[in-house]
């Protein structure tokens, strides 16, 4: 599929973006103007004002949740996406335990060919998920369109996926490593001294990914103001959403994979495997509605 090729209207970055796009809301890189994607290369886009501090949020945002999430991600134009999540998880529970060894002459040669196919793997399902919720957020109402750009782009995908998720993980979670290391310094081991300082990591979590996903830019966490703003403003909203991904989390923790389940009955193996498709489906409703909370409290964020 071809791509529209055209420039930023108010830096001149150059972006593209497949022609399914088209007349879809977009954020530039590199300034972070948002456009309406052009029809044709080279023609000038149309500007969107971002929402003015006294807009009031956009209604809707439990009905869209509830009532349009089904539809939008059990949808023939992003089937093929979905079946990806489910296939790859599938591919995932069967293959993540191998650990070869080969005898050599003098030594023992380990090949982790699960540990390389969970990077591969989870690097892929972190970078659909960060699709999901910026597709949505720019009021795409169905599953992205998944696009490889060959091997090489899909291994290139999954780096920068699982780089910038464990740095996500590593800014949330660096209060409660820093006062850690304080408390021991004054005699403090207990381990639920620094819970609370993880615990808030953990529920700053849906709101850090959403940050990155839409604005492509990591440093944008820095600005922890902007990001505790729409939590506060729009707190039971964002419940719901902190809420979906710690089910789907707990969901896959919970869940074994076949190593683990291997000389149980057909059943228990059958029963992981849906807890697994089951999670991951979970998982990409809350990704959704990531998304609709940018797309519906869009006014409390001041990136």
């Amino acid at each position: 599929m071809a791509a529209i090729t055209f420039n930023c209207p108010k830096c001149g970055f150059i972006c593209a973006f497949r022609e399914v796009y088209t007349g879809r809301r977009a954020r530039c890189l590199r300034c972070g103007q948002i456009f309406i994607i052009p029809a044709c290369d080279g023609e000038i886009p149309q500007k969107v004002e971002p929402p003015r501090e006294n807009e009031d949020p956009l209604p809707g945002f439990y009905e869209a949740v509830l009532k349009n999430s089904i539809p939008a991600i059990f949808n023939k134009q992003g089937l093929a996406t979905l079946l990806f999540v489910l296939l790859v998880s599938v591919l995932k529970f069967f293959t993540i335990h191998f650990d070869f060894s080969i005898q050599m002459p003098g030594f023992t040669l380990h090949i982790p060919i699960g540990w390389v196919m969970g990077v591969l793997i989870w690097g892929g399902l972190f970078w659909v998920y960060g699709e999901i919720i910026s597709a949505t957020s720019f009021d795409i109402e169905f599953m992205p369109e998944v696009i490889f750009d060959g091997g090489f782009g899909y291994v290139f995908k999954v780096i920068e996926a699982i780089y910038t998720f464990f740095l996500i993980l590593f800014l949330l979670l660096l209060p409660a490593i820093i006062f850690r290391h304080i408390f021991l310094a004054f005699g403090v081991n207990s381990k639920w001294a620094v819970l609370p300082f993880v615990m808030g990591g953990a529920f700053m979590l849906p709101m850090a990914v959403l940050a990155v996903s839409i604005t492509r830019d990591v440093t944008v966490l820095a600005k922890f103001g902007h990001l505790f703003l729409p939590v506060k403003k729009a707190f039971w909203a964002y419940l719901l959403v902190a809420g979906l991904f710690a089910v789907g989390c707990q969901l896959q923790y919970l869940t074994r994979n076949y190593g683990d389940v291997a000389n149980k009955s057909a059943f228990v193996i059958g029963l992981n495997l849906a807890f697994v498709l089951i999670s991951q489906i979970i998982i990409v409703f809350a990704m959704r509605t990531a998304g609709l909370f940018y797309r519906h409290f869009a006014c409390y964020f001041k990136w």
